[in-house]
């Protein structure tokens, strides 16, 4: 099923901008597709252009849903920028590295308190009786097809890269680690 369905785009114009009407968060971009409305303008001709490289046009996906249903593609909206709701936050301090900053779902049902979850006790012997480790726990909605780890990216100011998080390391400070190994 299309997600287009009960969704309006409206191609603002430069009043539409002037008298404040819309936000940067009501800004969707389109998805490629028969069933959309493309944005006019340099935009509309960045997407022009963007297709030609891949050998296509707009019109190619009127042309592949007139062929063959079920392969057509009849596009969607993504918002440029979404504004998370529910947003709460709680830093805390910690010594053990493996030692869980929240319970989840699997430990209430096993009746496992985070204080008291198993710790692996040559990890935290490995960290100085003084050495203190901070964190944060941060919970958050998004709307569908909106990432939360782009979301936790875009607050750390740090990679999500598999990549980048295989160097993490459990002992010291972590980021650290990276520069001094990949050094």
């Amino acid at each position: 099923t299309s997600g287009l369905r009960g969704k309006s785009v409206k191609l603002l114009e430069e009043e539409d901008v002037k008298e404040g009407k819309y936000s940067i968060t009501d800004v969707v971009l389109p998805l490629a597709g028969n069933r959309i409305r493309y944005p006019g303008g340099s935009a509309g001709e960045l997407f022009d252009e963007l297709m030609k490289k891949d050998g296509i046009d707009k019109a190619c996906f009127g042309r592949m849903a007139a062929l063959d249903r079920e392969i057509s593609l009849g596009g969607d909206y993504r918002k440029l920028i979404c504004k998370p709701s529910d947003v709460t936050w709680e830093s805390l301090e910690y010594k053990d590295p493996v030692q869980p900053l929240l319970q989840t779902d699997l430990m209430k049902v096993n009746g496992i308190d985070i204080t008291a979850s198993t710790l692996c006790e040559n990890t935290a012997a490995e960290i100085s009786e003084n050495e203190t480790l901070f964190g944060m726990v941060v919970g958050f909605s998004l709307p569908p097809s909106a990432y939360a780890t782009i979301a936790l990216r875009e607050l750390t100011k740090r990679p999500t890269s598999s990549e980048y998080q295989t160097k993490l390391e459990l002992t010291g400070k972590c980021e650290r680690n990276i520069i001094s190994n990949s050094a």
